[in-house]
This record gives C-alpha cells, sequence and structure tokens, in this order.
C-alpha cells in the first residue's frame, strides 16, 4: 500500500492553482485557494517524509539486513534480491516531487521574514537528501526540484555522493541558525501544521545536531578519526540543545483512519498480510537475549514463541510483524535518543575513548528498551547487556545492540554497509550471490534525465562504502 494521503497531498501541493469561480467576477471556492500557503507546504512535506521513512523503503531495507523476512508476491522479491530499476519509482517520486519540490518552494514562498518555516524546511530537505543518497549513490542535490521551473530544468544534474553529504550539512548549518531567530523575527509561526513537532524551533534546533552526527558517523570508512571528532561535537551541540532524552525523538506519526495508517500496520495487516514475516537473524538474537522487546516487535508464532523465517527457507508459520510496527497509528522513530547514544558509542570508540563508548552504549540499550516497552529494563539484562565497560566494549557488540533497536529503520541497512555488523549470510536462494548495497538507477530518471547514470549492479558499494 504506497499511496494514500501522500499522493493527494503531493497533487495539491504541487498544482498550487485553485479551480474556475463558481460566479465569474464574483467569487472564489473557499475550499481551493489561489495559492498554496506555508502551512500545507509543511504538512505535506512531512507526511511525505513519513511515507518515506515508514513505508517501501523501511520494509524493504528491514528485509535486505534480515530484520524481517518477505515470503510471498513483491516482498518476497525483495526477499530473493529482485530490485529492479522500477521497484521504486514511487518512492524515488515522493522523495523529489513531493518532498524536495514542496520544501524548496517552502523556503523560497516563507523567505527571510519566515526563518522558522525556512528552517524547517532545511532539516526535512537534508532528511530526504540522506535517504536518497544512502540508497542510490549519486543523486540529484544543487538542482534537485527545480523542474516547476520549465524545461531547463528538466534534466538535474547528479551530484557526487560526497557533495550530497557536504548539502546536507550545509542545510543543518543554515536550519540550525534560521530557527535560533526570536519569534519576533517571523511574521507567521509554524504550530500545528507542525505535525513533528507542533512548531517548537528548539526541538527542531536539537533534532539537526544529530542529524549532522548521524551524516558525520557516515562517513566512518572515509574518515574515521575526523567523522568520529565532528560526531562527538554534533552530539555535544544536541545535548545543549535539550536532546536529552526519549522525550526529545523526532517520530513520524499516523492515524486511525484508513488515510491516516501507519503504512506497516496498512501493509502487513490490512492489504497484504502474510506477505512479511519476522527475520531469523534478529529473533535467534532477541531469544538468545530474553529480550523485553520481543513480545512488541513481533506476534507469537502457532507455537507461541517468537520465531522468525529464514532467508532462504520462508516459512508462514514464523511471528508475524507486532504492534511496535503494526498498529494502526504507531509512531515510527525517525531520529532518536538512543541512535544518538549508539553514534556516541561508536564515535567514542574510534576516537580511543573506550569508557565513554560503553557508558554511552549502555545508555543507548537502557533508552532503546523503555522506548519500545515503556519500562526500564530489569536487572537481569541490564547486567547482561548494558553493563559494557572500557576493557569488554567492542565495535561489534555496538552495531549488534543498534541493529536491534534500529528494527525496520532504513539506518539499519545503512549501519550494516558501513561496518559489516552483524555479520550476515547472503539468501542462498538469490541467484545474486550477494547482499545488495545499493538501489539501481531510477527507471523514469534513467529514460528522461540524460544526466542520470545507468547503474544496474546492485553489488556495487555507494561512495561512503567504499
Amino acid at each position: 500500500m504506497k499511496k494514500i494521503i501522500y499522493t493527494f497531498l503531493a497533487v495539491l501541493a504541487i498544482a498550487g492553482t485553485g479551480c474556475k469561480k463558481f460566479v465569474d467576477g464574483y467569487d472564489v471556492s473557499p475550499n481551493s485557494p489561489v495559492a498554496v500557503t506555508n502551512p500545507l507546504l509543511l504538512s505535506n512535506a512531512e507526511v511525505a517524509y513519513f511515507a518515506t521513512a515508514n513505508g517501501q523503503l523501511s520494509r524493504q531495507t528491514s528485509m535486505l539486513v534480515q530484520q524481517n523476512t518477505g515470503i510471498d508476491f513483491q516482498s518476497k522479491d525483495i526477499n530473493d534480491y529482485l530490485i529492479r530499476e522500477g521497484t521504486n519509482s514511487n518512492e524515488w517520486q515522493v522523495i523529489y516531487a513531493s518532498g524536495i519540490v514542496n520544501l524548496n518552494k517552502l523556503y523560497t514562498q516563507a523567505g527571510s521574514s519566515n526563518p522558522y518555516y525556512q528552517g524547517m524546511s532545511r532539516i526535512i530537505s537534508a532528511m530526504f537528501l540522506g535517504v536518497a543518497t544512502d540508497l542510490w549513490g549519486d543523486v540529484p542535490s544543487k538542482e534537485a526540484g527545480m523542474g516547476i521551473n520549465g524545461p531547463a530544468s528538466f534534466n538535474p544534474a547528479f551530484d557526487a555522493q560526497k557533495t550530497v553529504i557536504e548539502d546536507i550539512q550545509k542545510y543543518l548549518d543554515e536550519a540550525i541558525l534560521l530557527l535560533a531567530n526570536a519569534e519576533t523575527k517571523n511574521i507567521m509561526l509554524p504550530g500545528s501544521d507542525d505535525i513533528i513537532f507542533g512548531g517548537d524551533p528548539k526541538k527542531w534546533i536539537a533534532t539537526a545536531h544529530v542529524l549532522k552526527a548521524r551524516y558525520y558517523n557516515r562517513l566512518s570508512k572515509k574518515d574515521p578519526a575526523g567523522s568520529a571528532t565532528s560526531a562527538i561535537a554534533s552530539l555535544a551541540a544536541a545535548k545543549a540543545a535539550g536532546f536529552t532524552g526519549n522525550a526529545s525523538d523526532c517520530m513520524a506519526k499516523f492515524g486511525t483512519k484508513s488515510n491516516e495508517y501507519n503504512q506497516w500496520y496498512a501493509f502487513t495487516v490490512v492489504a497484504r498480510a502474510g506477505y512479511i514475516k519476522a527475520g531469523k537473524t534478529l529473533t535467534d538474537t532477541m531469544n538468545a537475549w530474553g529480550d523485553p522487546r520481543r513480545e512488541f516487535y513481533f506476534l507469537p508464532d502457532s507455537g507461541n514463541a517468537f520465531n522468525g523465517s529464514a532467508p532462504d527457507v520462508p516459512s508462514t508459520y514464523s511471528s508475524e510483524v507486532g504492534p511496535y510496527l503494526a498498529t494502526a497509528d504507531a509512531p515510527f522513530p525517525l531520529v532518536t535518543y538512543y541512535e544518538a547514544k549508539f553514534i556516541e558509542a561508536e564515535a567514542q570508540l574510534r576516537a580511543g575513548d573506550n569508557a565513554k563508548a560503553a557508558t554511552a552504549l549502555n545508555e543507548a540499550v537502557i533508552a532503546s528498551v523503555t522506548k519500545v516497552t515503556s519500562k526500564v529494563p530489569d536487572i537481569v539484562f541490564s547486567t547482561a547487556h548494558a553493563n559494557e565497560n572500557a576493557g569488554t566494549i567492542t565495535i561489534a557488540k555496538i552495531m549488534l545492540q543498534k541493529y536491534v533497536a534500529m528494527y525496520s529503520q532504513i539506518e539499519a541497512y545503512s549501519d550494516w554497509r558501513r561496518t559489516d555488523y552483524p555479520k550476515l549470510t547472503p539468501n542462498a536462494a538469490s541467484i545474486l550471490g550477494a547482499i545488495p548495497r545499493r538501489f539501481p538507477t531510477v527507471l523514469e530518471e534513467r529514460l528522461y534525465n540524460k544526466n542520470a547514470p545507468a547503474i544496474s549492479d546492485i553489488k556495487l558499494p555507494v561512495w561512503w562504502d567504499q
């Protein structure tokens, strides 16, 4: 179920024009404004990002890293690494048409007299660009979303991934400065149209600093020491800005009406029940730990246990995706405190401070369990899994714990590619012979954008993964 309210809002926002007057020379329909407002553009972009983070890309990447297993129809295709150039056309369209286009319009339309709207537009743009470059490598950045200006802009250049990540950092830096303005500097203030934070600029600033840390950390292969130093500094700034616990989390929000559903619920319960099961790699790990998150991540199988399906031997008797994801109005993590702590643990370990790395890992595990279960983990679990010290901490432990905590978030796929943890065995039923490390160029781009690269080899690492 890929197209719900997001498609409607995208068309509405992109069109930006009303209908003809009901009475020539007199009235205009009050339900069809002649201009798209800043609030509508912001809400549309946020909902489009919810679709990007919580929809097909979330399901797809969770299968690639074996957190879930696709056992039927299109989900089994993904599970068997049959990712074609038309597989993610809808998702690409949402990122650029419903996301970047409208955010560019919001930034320009809001202008310097509305720095809060401009700042929020920059952060959400950075989030969209982050997903695009992580999955496709080189993508349009500097010229992205300019097609509404006419034919001269119909072929945006594909920027090198290094440049895209630099652009992401520039957007976040700009946003932090814009959102630091006093309220009085704004003609209009975001409110309920900001679905995520209700217009709170301080929460957006704190989130931006964590995003900066995420994308500094993404360069762990390219610049191990420098990326660690920059990530640690950004996390310190996030803490100073108020990102100090689970209450700070940036979450996608959903509702109980059919066009507002969490897309995991819409897919696994409403529209495509039985297509996806829990992944054996994840359930085996959590069973060995006696992990309290199991009953939230998964439903008990026919034997009243939590068991997943192996990627190469699909099982209809395995556990289904549980209420943590598959509930109509379940919120979905976008940027979280526990992610920040995992980044800190990894960066501190690379920087050589094992003690701080261990402390951060312990805090990350406790924060994740508390977030998912609404309870602090008991002493038995904490002693076994949140009790590392300078002598016991390792990158393998950090990344395995993060793998469990980041269940069905796209970040888990990026983390696995960067670190090769956890150790995964490719699906033996696939003819590809290896877990994909990228997505192929989207069909429409290859056909209609003369600047698009024609990349079909999904085993080819993106730049930061080389």
